[in-house]
């Protein structure tokens, strides 16, 4: 049977079956579900919520309305508008006496030039005729609902069910516009689409989040952990901002900490492969159990924050709840963050003061947000020193230098300014040895060598120099100057602004002097990527260009023409297949690079890693 002849049949069974119940029944469930969502925190806590008027056998929903009204809660119902196709708005009421039976016999909000409502995040309560345990719903057929939450995606979706109306599974015959409910609330359960999704669907739910909020990382992020009961608060930190080397330089400090025998726990981003790259303790990314069963925590409590705050989460807030979810569990010895972007405003700024705060190399970075001057960017990552901490300052331009060392003296902070490990591996009177490549990696070391000394002053005894020492040799990072493949000679590094680009191709220059390269490169719109050329053109024979699998990612097309008007020979590649087998064609004695985009490395070394 086709789809939509199947969830016809179950509409009109499940509606008789609603139809058949007894007016007590009917009156006995109702109230049930009625005490049960006054009960529930997004209800409880919303001050406006969108309600409809049942009709015929729907649940009758007028106790629990009458209820809001008395708290002083704003209510919003809908209107249609059965002239054009599929049209609903909702209009604020106070009373019954507002409404006014109309399409349907649905009683509606009078036609008096009131204005319809937009209330972002607010939750709705939503009837219809059939709805499963995974959220799916079936309605009357016309589409009203779903083509309203397709433009207000962000409302929190509230079915309202008898148990009658609930069948086992309703998703396969439901179509893409078809709207799935957060939760239904039936006489005897609250189910909730969050406990029903896998890891994947989990994951692909906050990847889609978006990338800024309605306020700032840190206020979002304070509001979560509070509904969290502050899991951050168990925790002891060091804290990474800076516009390039912030994962280098916990790369080294994690290897050094674990070469003491520490359990430290890492927050970074972005991932290469899994979003479980993420969060981990010594090296071993957390699970994906442990990632679904804490992300549905968090996602529940995003709910409230919706209905209660008008606040929604965007990925990265996501992403920081849960890595304090499951520090808190894992109590490991100290927990290495990564800001995000900038600092002060970033969702990583709602802990309280670390141990330590590291600044690394400052560039001009999402100028659009921190500024356009690298003195008001330095402003931005000195957001997240704090009274209490002991800062690690890696050297700069004077003017943010500056910056930075007087936020320190303003909260008393003290600090050093971390060097660089000179070529011949000697720093501060010890050699070592590096374990990640490129010049610019030897900043980044100093930088964690400095941090560690630190931690041993507060503390850390078990950081001794012999753990330094082992801990810089042993270090890795994945695509970041990562040599995947001896011959052809491939190397990986994220490299995604003019800032890395610079400390890639100073690298480049140093440890093959004159040599030129292929380059597979992608890069995100955003990005000064004429610049970024710019400073790869004396290294590049051919270019490849992608598009990276993002929304803000520059057109394959766009990059070629840039690259080709620098002289440099360039085309387009389809996809990272293509790309891939550009590689594999190349010759032994050839050298290839790929750059631009941290996903793009992440995609073209699974691929590679996958052929060997």
């Amino acid at each position: 049977m086709e789809r939509a002849e199947k969830k016809k049949e179950i509409r009109k069974l499940k509606k008789e079956t609603r139809d058949a119940l007894s007016e007590e029944v009917r009156a006995c469930d109702s109230h049930d579900i009625c005490e049960a969502l006054k009960y529930m925190a997004i209800l409880n806590e919303a001050p406006r919520i969108y309600c409809y008027a049942p009709v015929g056998s729907e649940v009758d929903i007028w106790e629990l309305i009458d209820s809001f009204w008395e708290k002083g809660k704003k209510l919003a119902f809908p209107r249609v508008n059965p002239e054009a196709e599929c049209e609903m708005e909702f209009y604020e009421v106070n009373s019954r006496d507002e409404l006014e039976e109309g399409a349907f016999h649905v009683f509606e909000p009078v036609d008096d030039g009131r204005a319809p409502v937009d209330w972002k995040c607010a939750p709705v309560l939503v009837p219809g005729v059939a709805f499963a345990s995974d959220g799916s719903r079936c309605g009357y057929g016309k589409g009203y609902y779903d083509r309203y939450f397709l433009l207000h995606p962000e409302l929190v979706r509230i079915g309202v069910a008898y148990d009658c109306q609930m069948i086992p599974k309703l998703s396969g015959y439901c179509e893409s516009k078809d709207i799935l409910m957060e939760y239904i609330q039936t006489p005897s359960t609250c189910y909730g689409n969050v406990a029903a999704m896998s890891y994947e669907e989990l994951v692909a739910h906050i990847s889609q989040c978006r990338r800024f909020g309605k306020v700032s990382g840190i206020k979002c992020t304070q509001a979560v952990l509070k509904l969290l009961e502050h899991p951050e608060r168990d925790c002891t930190f060091v804290h990474v901002a800076g516009t390039n080397g912030k994962g280098s330089v916990i790369a080294f400090l994690r290897s050094i900490c674990e070469q003491a025998g520490l359990r430290v726990g890492v927050f970074t981003s972005p991932h290469l492969h899994d979003f479980t790259e993420r969060i981990g303790i010594n090296g071993e990314p957390i699970s994906k159990e442990a990632v679904l069963r804490l992300g549905r925590v968090v996602m529940s409590e995003n709910h409230r924050l919706m209905a209660s705050k008008g606040i929604s989460m965007t990925m990265f807030d996501y992403c920081m709840a849960i890595a304090m979810l499951y520090f808190k569990e894992q109590k490991p010895d100290l927990v290495l963050l990564e800001t995000g972007m900038g600092g002060r405003l970033d969702s990583t700024n709602a802990i309280p003061e670390p141990l330590v705060s590291i600044i690394t190399g400052i560039g001009l970075e999402h100028t659009e947000r921190l500024g356009d001057t690298l003195e008001q960017i330095a402003g931005e990552k000195a957001g997240i020193l704090k009274k209490g901490t002991t800062a690690v300052l890696m050297q700069q331009e004077s003017a943010s230098e500056q910056v930075l060392k007087d936020c320190c003296q303003k909260l008393e902070i003290p600090y050093c300014l971390s060097g660089s490990v000179a070529k011949d591996g000697s720093y501060n009177g010890q050699q070592y040895v590096i374990g990640i490549p490129g010049t610019y990696q030897r900043a980044n070391a100093a930088a964690a060598i400095e941090a560690a000394n630190i931690l041993r002053e507060q503390g850390f005894s078990q950081i001794d120099e012999q753990a330094v020492f082992a801990g810089l040799k042993e270090a890795h990072w994945m695509g970041r100057m990562e040599l995947v493949q001896e011959q052809p000679w491939i190397l990986l590094d994220g490299a995604h602004n003019v800032h890395g680009m610079r400390a890639l191709t100073e690298s480049l220059a140093e440890l093959h002097p004159n040599e030129t390269y292929v380059c597979v490169m992608g890069v995100m719109e955003e990005k000064d990527y004429d610049t970024m050329l710019d400073l790869l053109t004396p290294y590049v024979k051919q270019l490849y260009a992608l598009t990276p699998d993002d929304g803000r990612a520059l057109a394959a097309e766009q990059l070629v023409k840039a690259a080709q008007q620098k002289g440099i020979p360039a085309e387009a590649c389809a996809d990272v297949a293509q790309a891939v087998s550009v590689i594999q064609k190349l010759d032994e004695k050839d050298r290839c690079i790929v750059c631009g985009s941290l996903y793009l490395v992440g995609e073209i070394r699974e691929a590679l890693i996958n052929a060997i």
